[in-house]
């Protein structure tokens, strides 16, 4: 075997100062690599943010603003208004006496103290001589279409042969009180009496029309069972206006009221009728037409024409 020649020192020095050098040069490497590479879980929710902050969620949103600012908003519909169609009217109208009475009046706003003075409500009880009544939002007053119903039924039933007694002609006054409207009826010795009315209740969704039939009192009670019969053919009557039976008060478009002066205080058969719900859109949109006001006109008239055969 041969000898082993001896290492310098200086060789050495140069051997451990490459290994430190390799030593170092190794761990640079290992650090800049987990600076490059992502923990899988962090790398999965930078992903995450990324993505939901630059597309929009695939489902659909129920918010407004989900709607793009292109669109317009879809109209409410126009609710269908029937054609006038005269109905053959009953040759039982001929001779009978009938009381219009156009709820409200044009001066009613006016005349405060006078509307407002208490009267006799023929049910133990006083109550306002009248009332403004009611309107649209933007200003139909109820007392316009209730004469404007009126003044048609009034030419229907007098070319039937009817006689026709109007408790107002126009609306330039106030009142009349309740007692007076009854009175007319009662002096009249009407065969037949209707209070022509429109509501203006503001409950969501609440429309379509009722009728409001008398409970017997000491002054009405002969009366009652016949003003509940026309009561119930003019219910049935109404409909064909397309106006809807209220889904608000009443049952199957009847409601029975003791409060009512016009009623506690009539001698005659009379009812009321609210012809629709004027805080409605649907409501209104029909009552403010000319063709349902000559259709609730001739409604009205039918369910006479059937009541006296």
């Amino acid at each position: 075997m041969g000898r082993h020649r001896p290492i310098s020192a200086p060789t050495v020095l140069l051997v451990m100062s490459l290994l430190v050098v390799a030593l170092i040069g190794g761990c640079g490497s290992s650090t800049s690599t987990a600076a490059d590479r992502s923990d899988p879980a962090l790398a999965s929710e930078e992903s995450t943010t990324s993505s939901s902050s630059m597309t929009p969620p695939t489902a659909p949103s129920t918010s407004s603003d989900a709607v793009p600012a292109t669109e317009s908003p879809t109209a409410a519909p126009t609710p269908t208004i029937a054609p006038h169609l005269p109905r053959p009217l009953s040759p039982g109208l001929a001779g009978k006496v009938i009381v219009i009475d156009a709820g409200h009046d044009g001066g009613n706003a006016s005349h405060p103290a006078e509307i407002n003075q208490l009267v006799d409500a023929g049910n133990g009880v006083t109550k306002a001589c009248d009332t403004t009544g009611t309107g649209s939002f933007d200003g139909y007053p109820e007392y316009a279409f209730t004469l404007s119903v009126a003044q048609q039924l009034a030419g229907t039933l007098r070319a039937a042969g009817a006689q026709v007694v109007m408790v107002r002609e126009d609306s330039s006054g106030w009142g009349p009180c309740i007692t007076e409207r009854a009175r007319i009826g009662n002096e009249a010795h009407a065969d037949l009496a209707i209070s022509i009315h429109g509501d203006g209740n503001d409950t969501p969704g609440a429309r379509g029309f009722h009728v409001l039939v008398p409970v017997a009192t000491a002054q009405n009670a002969t009366m009652v069972p016949a003003a509940q019969r026309f009561g119930t053919l003019l219910r049935d009557s109404f409909p064909a206006t397309g106006m809807p039976v209220s889904n608000y008060l009443g049952t199957n478009g009847i409601m029975a009221r003791g409060d009512l002066g016009g009623l506690n205080l009539s001698t005659v058969p009379k009812v009321f009728i609210e012809c629709g719900n004027m805080h409605n859109g649907d409501d209104l949109a029909l009552m403010r037409s000319a063709a349902f006001q000559q259709n609730a006109a001739d409604a009205i008239a039918a369910a006479m024409g059937s009541y006296f055969g």
